[in-house]
């Protein structure tokens, strides 16, 4: 590849490339992409190339992005039924979804009434601007997991009990996983995430703690049928 034909032109050559490759079969079905130093090094471009190369499988649901842990094949061809392959690609067991629910309804419950009760303007300002960043994040899926732990982390915060923020912050990986896993099975689509969150974020200006706990419980018995036959084996 020339380097004068232009980003674009340089984004296509790639991003052909990879999809000829991919239709070929020559990366099975949840094999890891080649990273974009590695796609930058093989097709002689740029970061940014390799990254809307990649970008643009993405939209065809051919490659899903972990954060952290890089791309991988999705589908070998367009159209291919994701939902069985979510199955080989769901880090997650039912314990661990479970563990965290029951943390989340333990502490989080309790901070929302905390926080109805109590809560300053500041308190409420922060929540407001944690769900602004996930509005911003787009379909960056890293981004996106940071704000909305960010957003559910004001939350108890907003409790004012520094015990319960040393808890969260002590298990933090762990949700960290969690809302990982909710966002990649999202595939970068959280229109209805975002909703739920606007509409916890309205009941809880107006201090209704019951309202938003309901919206939560919700939001978990959903999760919880959708994700049923996804999550990985529990350890024996």
């Amino acid at each position: 590849m020339k380097e004068n034909l232009g980003i674009k032109s340089l984004a296509d050559e790639v991003y052909e490339a990879l999809l000829e490759k991919i239709m070929n079969k020559e990366w099975a079905v949840g094999e890891k992409l080649p990273s974009e130093n590695q796609i930058c090094k093989e097709y002689g471009v740029s970061r940014v190339s390799a990254r809307s190369a990649i970008q643009r499988l993405q939209a065809q649901n051919l490659v899903v992005t972990k954060p952290g842990r890089g791309s991988f094949i999705a589908a070998s061809h367009i159209g291919e039924n994701m939902l069985t392959l979510s199955l080989e690609k769901m880090d997650l067991s039912q314990d661990e979804y479970r563990y965290v629910v029951e943390l989340r309804k333990a502490l989080e419950f309790t901070s929302v009434e905390l926080m109805c009760e109590r809560g300053t303007e500041e308190d409420f300002d922060r929540l407001q601007q944690t769900l602004k960043a996930m509005y911003e994040s787009g379909s960056d899926a890293e981004k996106y997991v940071e704000a909305d732990f960010a957003f559910h982390m004001a939350i108890i915060k907003g409790s004012h009990n520094p015990l319960f923020i040393s808890v969260i912050l002590g298990c933090k990986d762990e949700f960290l996983k969690y809302f990982t896993e909710m966002a990649e099975v999202s595939n970068g689509n959280f229109e209805q995430a975002l909703k739920n969150h606007t509409a916890i974020y309205e009941a809880m200006k107006t201090r209704k703690p019951e309202k938003v706990k309901k919206i939560i419980e919700g939001t978990f018995e959903y999760n919880l049928s959708r994700f049923k036959n996804m999550f990985k084996e529990d350890a024996l």
